[in-house]
């Protein structure tokens, strides 16, 4: 309780001390200043030399704040419901924005969205996941779906055909296991909803496992659910480490360490890289696996909004809108495909030009078009759903911990905790 104590105190402090350094930086420059919460990512790098193009035009000053992935959620979070209002736009995901939406935190996009930006250019599916009660909050700036990326050069000279159904990648999974030099696989292990709750999302679903069913009650302590787990488990035992965070995952596999994996299609920016990536000339690419239920790829994507906190006068709104608007432009996902970081846009007719065509391989391409066919969001869209899964992304990573180092372990006495704890949350609104 006294550390909790001294970090809300300590966030307090920190937020009073920014909250006067913005203060001063709109009185003392005269202009709008738009703080926005971000993490850090290679293409808001790439755009930021841009940015003094978009301040000169719109006389506005634009301050983006980094923070790591986990910390960005629980900080635009405090900013939001203590009312702190530091941030004019956060950068929301699937997994906050019914939880931001339906507390009133967030303005609604389409208001302040400027029309020579085109909104309607956006793939309406990622709309749909950054919208709530059919009000779409968010404009989309990322499309992602699960790809099976593996290492063609390894399934080449061992004859081995690239994986079709589950039981298919498990048994390849198996074949290339050879620690320390090589793993069968890598997986997010890490807890929270948004880290390896997300990552083991799509696994619920095609073994026909859901988090809640018709009337909103949590089933996930099904038979399927506990098969679910079972399998990603294996997975988990095939990994360099229980705990791995995605960018854990994608450097393991730069570095040559892992067969295959099966990951968002939006870190082939980083596998292409050939100094980030030796493996840049060795893979290989398909749709992901079949369970029973069949290939479920997850969908998502990570976009900007418009702080209802943060903003307190209307010229602040509509200086965000236009920040946004120009951020997530036709012209930014071009520059972004240029750059080497073409996945992380959102508009159809960038997928579909020429620049794209020419920035990555057939085969990828291919992939990537069939897992689009089999997208689905695979998390509940309530409010309550980050604090239910964080608590089942703790249960989660206990399991692989003890699965990991041979230690005894119960999924169903884990998921039944996990549910409890969710109709807790649930019966309290």
């Amino acid at each position: 309780m006294k550390r909790k104590l001294f970090l809300l105190i300590l966030f307090v402090a920190s937020t009073l001390l920014l909250f006067l350094a913005m203060t001063f930086a709109v009185s003392a420059s005269d202009r709008v200043v738009i703080n926005v919460l971000s993490q850090p990512r290679r293409e808001w790098e790439l755009l930021e030399q841009y940015l003094p193009e978009f301040e000169e035009r719109e006389n506005i000053d634009v301050v983006i704040h980094y923070f790591a992935e986990l910390e960005r959620r629980s900080r635009s979070r405090l900013d939001a419901a203590t009312g702190a209002g530091l941030y004019q736009v956060y950068y929301i995901d699937e997994a906050n924005v019914a939880e931001f939406a339906a507390n009133g935190w967030l303005v609604p996009i389409r208001d302040y969205y400027p029309a020579e930006y085109d909104f309607e250019g956006f793939s309406q599916p990622l709309v749909n996941v950054l919208s709530y009660d059919g009000v779409a909050y968010g404009a989309p700036m990322t499309f992602e779906g699960e790809i099976m990326f593996y290492r063609k050069d390894l399934f080449e000279a061992d004859g081995i055909a690239v994986p079709e159904t589950l039981d298919d990648y498990l048994e390849v999974v198996k074949h290339f296991h050879n620690p320390p030099d090589l793993y069968g696989t890598a997986t997010r292990g890490l807890r929270g909803s948004g880290m390896n709750v997300w990552r083991f999302s799509p696994y619920l679903r095609r073994f026909e496992g859901r988090y809640l069913d018709e009337d909103g009650n949590p089933v996930f302590n099904s038979p399927e659910a506990v098969q679910a787990v079972e399998y990603y488990i294996e997975l988990i035992k095939h990994s360099p480490s229980p705990t791995m965070s995605w960018s854990d995952v994608m450097d393991a596999f730069a570095a040559g360490k892992i067969a295959i994996a099966s990951f968002a299609n939006l870190k082939m920016d980083y596998l292409m890289d050939p100094e980030e990536s030796v493996v840049v000339d060795k893979m290989g690419y398909a749709p992901p696996a079949a369970g029973p239920k069949g290939r479920v790829s997850n969908t998502s994507t990570h976009g900007l909004a418009i702080s209802s906190p943060g903003c307190r006068t209307e010229e602040e709104r509509v200086a965000a809108g236009k920040f946004i608007g120009w951020f997530t432009s036709k012209e930014n996902e071009i520059r972004k495909v240029l750059a080497g970081s073409g996945l992380t846009n959102a508009r159809t007719s960038t997928f579909a030009s020429p620049e794209f065509a020419a920035a990555y391989p057939a085969e990828f391409i291919e992939a990537q078009l069939a897992m689009m066919e089999a997208q689905e969001l695979t998390i509940p869209q309530i409010p309550q759903w980050p604090e239910i899964g964080d608590y089942l992304g703790l249960k989660l990573e206990e399991l692989f911990a003890k699965a990991y180092v041979g230690e005894p372990y119960d999924i169903q006495a884990a998921l039944d905790d996990a549910v409890r704890y969710a109709q807790e949350v649930l019966a309290e609104e």
